[in-house]
């Protein structure tokens, strides 16, 4: 059978409370007896000594010789006088433990320790009689219907002369029954005390012990796969603090998990995305190949001779050629801004410069068009990026305005700081986005309308670009268009960026 935590701690603090009971009980009792016997011996060594000096003021009194007979044909007087001197019965024995005489032998009244004539009689209780007779002081504790006589022997020495033993017995109920009133006291206030302790043992080890069961049985529910169910213990000892970090480890796991899952639901859209990206690739170069395949064919014609369509071909085969090459230069530059950048690659950089030197070099293009560049640009304002990146997004959002922008328009460029972000904003009038269409604008190869560009070779990778470069940079972009009016987009770096790396 299981036993559960809390049921070993109840039984282990009653074994030890059950030990600890009995063993201070025990020697709380020897104690209590070593006291009384040192009480009696206490009380017993002044009483021989009293003895001894009333008995030779009788002697000398009565004029009766220092001799063992002298003493044996008196002892009856000798065991009455001393009855009345010490107000307890007296019985008188030879040297050699014979009996005498006895105070009490007037009344009738022999008890039972009594001796007669033979000390080997009552050997229950004759023990000091037999070290009296060996010349030493001693007594015996006898229990007698609820009552506790002691019984003490002493031999009689006067001038180094043994005359005989003296046997007394006094009442020790009183002494002995205090003693037991005061054992039981102190089993009972200690019985209450560890019951105390022991009940408050209890309820600590329930305090320590549900914690874990409930942590028990919450594991055995994230084992399943559940980590909705907490724990909630108020404590802020070492229990609630272990609680605290397992629920702690346990939303961490099932944030880890669900990124995992995200991360796999992303890889699934990712995969799609490039199988897109790649079919429109091929669709992309399948037609200027097509193009520059077919007029490369008729050209090569051993009966060709028309000039006119050979140079109408050579243009095409040309044009079709530079779109191909620009393609590929913008799938590298994808390609490369999508890769991971090593942190030597981002530095600090005045952003405020590159801004404006990138539009200085845009105007040559705006004024094909006769547009207008208007830039407000904040000074010095600095961001942690790439360089050659940014100015690349800055080149691709000019010159989308210059393409899609209307003639004699003007083109806003407007760069400034807010909080802690570098804000940028490049703002054009012209044939504008409808709404359908702005959520499909940052995938590769979309446009909005080839017949709007004023400009051939566009592959509609420019913004796809821009998104890239944005991202890395942990910014964010939003773009604002009305057909026939504009568009804005507005750009949000932060201006202090510590980890710059990203993810394909």
């Amino acid at each position: 059978m299981k036993l559960s935590i809390r049921y070993k701690f109840v039984i282990g603090f009653l074994v030890i409370f059950c030990i600890s009971f009995i063993s201070i009980s025990f020697f709380i009792n020897k104690i209590i007896v070593k006291n009384n016997e040192k009480i009696i011996s206490k009380e017993f060594l002044r009483f021989q000594k009293d003895l001894t000096i009333y008995l030779n003021q009788y002697l000398k009194l009565k004029q009766i010789a220092l001799d063992e007979n002298e003493f044996e044909k008196n002892a009856q007087d000798i065991a009455a006088v001393l009855a009345v001197k010490i107000d307890d019965r007296v019985v008188v024995y030879s040297g050699k433990g014979g009996f005498l005489s006895d105070s009490a032998c007037e009344n009738g009244k022999i008890p039972i320790y009594e001796e007669v004539n033979n000390i080997n009689e009552h050997k229950k209780y004759n023990k000091d009689l037999k070290l009296a007779v060996n010349n030493k002081s001693a007594y015996t504790i006898v229990p007698i219907d609820n009552k506790y006589m002691v019984i003490f022997s002493c031999p009689i020495f006067i001038d180094d002369v043994k005359l005989g033993i003296v046997r007394c017995n006094r009442d020790y109920t009183e002494l002995f029954n205090s003693s037991e009133n005061l054992l039981r006291v102190i089993n009972i206030s200690i019985s209450l005390v560890f019951g105390l302790i022991f009940i408050f043992s209890i309820l600590l080890a329930t305090k320590i012990t549900v914690p874990i069961i409930k942590l028990s049985r919450i594991s055995k529910e994230v084992a399943k796969g559940n980590f909705d169910a907490d724990i909630i213990v108020n404590s802020r000892d070492e229990t609630g603090e272990l609680t605290s970090n397992f629920n702690k480890m346990k939303n961490q796991i099932k944030k880890q998990i669900e990124t995992i899952k995200r991360d796999r639901d992303n890889l699934k859209t990712i995969q799609k995305h490039r199988k897109a990206f790649f079919d429109n690739v091929t669709h992309e170069m399948k037609t200027p190949l097509t193009i520059i395949s077919g007029y490369s064919q008729i050209i090569l014609q051993k009966d060709f001779k028309d000039k006119e369509f050979f140079k109408k071909a050579v243009v095409k085969i040309k044009n079709e050629s530079d779109r191909m090459h620009n393609m590929v230069l913008e799938l590298l530059e994808i390609s490369k801004v999508e890769s991971k950048v090593s942190s030597d690659q981002m530095k600090k950089i005045n952003v405020s410069e590159v801004i404006y030197l990138t539009c200085e070099d845009m105007r040559i293009r705006a004024d094909k068009y006769d547009i207008l560049i208007d830039k407000h640009i904040d000074k010095d304002v600095f961001v942690l990026g790439n360089e050659n990146e940014l100015r690349r997004m800055m080149i691709n959002l000019i010159d989308n305005s210059i393409k899609y922008g209307d003639i004699k328009s003007s083109i806003k460029v407007k760069m400034f700081k807010d909080k802690n972000y570098c804000n940028m904003i490049v703002e054009d009038k012209g044939h504008g986005i409808s709404t359908d269409k702005l959520d499909k604008i940052f995938k590769p190869f979309y446009r909005v309308d080839k017949v709007s560009s004023r400009e051939k070779g566009s592959n509609g990778l420019g913004l796809s670009i821009v998104k890239s470069i944005v991202e890395k940079h942990r910014g964010e972009i939003n773009i604002v268009s009305k057909e026939n009016i504009g568009t804005k987009v507005y750009i949000k770096i932060p201006l202090i960026v510590y980890k710059m790396a990203t993810s394909v």
